[in-house]
């Protein structure tokens, strides 16, 4: 998924070490790979081999692989350069030409790329970072229904206990004097598309004294541990199906939306008109339920990204 909260992580060693990389990345299974689609029972399809890649979390990883083998039995030649590195590593790849394809968040564009304040409506965020980006020779294609954002997950008993539906069911009991401990880690406190914009977006003040700030991982544990109400966590979280917590709904739409698309170097898609709609097929199967048994079957069901992939994409009917 998209990991909210390691933005900025990334230091410039691995920047440079992971960029010097990435030309030996094609070696071995992957470069093998690499324009054999023939075997796929499609026409092999003439052009420049497209280097797809992926940043290094699940999510992204699992977006990538699809993308891969996908296209590949639709006959396009295409290298795996699947788990390159996040977005300092893999935006100077795309924009150098290194790779020509992967999987990126609106928001992330929005605010990391753009730097523009947050935004709450997908088309919007989608239109904003297209045309900024086509500058650049990069080309944003049709984004998934899917939105890995901040989302409340609370214990289902606490959800039946105070018949919580949404976030505003939430806010309500807080500003009633109830008061029910609310899991978070101590950067979501201060980031401007975190607690303030909650906050600001629910008109209340999260009481001090519900807040119980955890390391980032241990949320859900604490959650299990009843340690904890509520958490701050992402709505494709494979714990929220795993352990059967509530996702309430956002519905003031306190939280910026992260839909993922296709981004690809314009010369690839001049070069392969057919790219967009064909890639629009898959993007348009990914909704957050989907993406979120996805991220279960390979982070707690222990499948391999590959088997995952393979799996969803026969049972689509979009590879045999």
């Amino acid at each position: 998924m998209k990991r909210l909260p390691l933005l900025g992580l990334v230091t410039v060693l691995t920047l440079v070490l992971a960029l010097g990389a990435i030309a030996g990345c094609g070696t071995g299974q992957n470069a093998a790979s690499a324009g054999n689609s023939a075997a796929a029972g499609n026409a092999p399809k003439k052009g420049p081999i497209i280097k797809v890649s992926s940043k290094t979390f699940t999510e992204a990883e699992l977006l990538g692989q699809m993308t891969y083998d996908y296209l590949k039995y639709l006959g396009y030649p295409v290298e795996n350069k699947i788990d390159l590195g996040e977005i300092a590593v893999i935006r100077p790849a795309l924009t150098s030409g290194q790779i020509d394809l992967y999987w990126e968040y609106t928001g992330t564009g929005v605010e990391t790329l753009m730097h523009h304040a947050p935004v709450y409506n997908s088309q919007e965020s989608y239109d904003l970072i297209k045309n900024w980006d086509a500058k650049n020779g990069i080309d944003w294609l049709d984004y998934a229904p899917l939105n890995d954002t901040y989302g409340i997950v609370v214990r289902p008993d606490i959800a039946r206990k105070y018949n919580l539906k949404t976030i505003s069911d939430y806010v309500n009991l807080v500003k009633k004097g109830v008061h029910l401990k609310f899991v978070g880690f101590p950067e979501w406190d201060g980031r401007a598309d975190g607690l303030p914009a909650f906050e600001k977006a629910y008109n209340f003040t999260m009481p001090k004294q519900d807040l119980v700030n955890v390391a980032m991982g241990l949320g859900y544990d604490t959650l299990k541990a009843k340690k904890g109400d509520l958490m701050i966590a992402n709505t494709t979280d494979a714990g929220i199906v795993a352990d059967k917590f509530d996702l309430l709904q956002d519905n003031l739409h306190a939280f910026p939306v992260y839909n993922p698309c296709p981004v690809v170097r314009e010369q690839i898609v001049k070069a392969y008109p057919t790219l967009p709609g064909d890639l629009k097929k898959l993007s348009s199967l990914l909704d957050t339920p989907t993406i979120t048994g996805l991220n279960k079957q390979v982070d707690v069901d222990k499948k391999s990204i590959e088997t995952v992939s393979s799996d969803f994409l026969k049972s689509k009917g979009l590879i045999k």
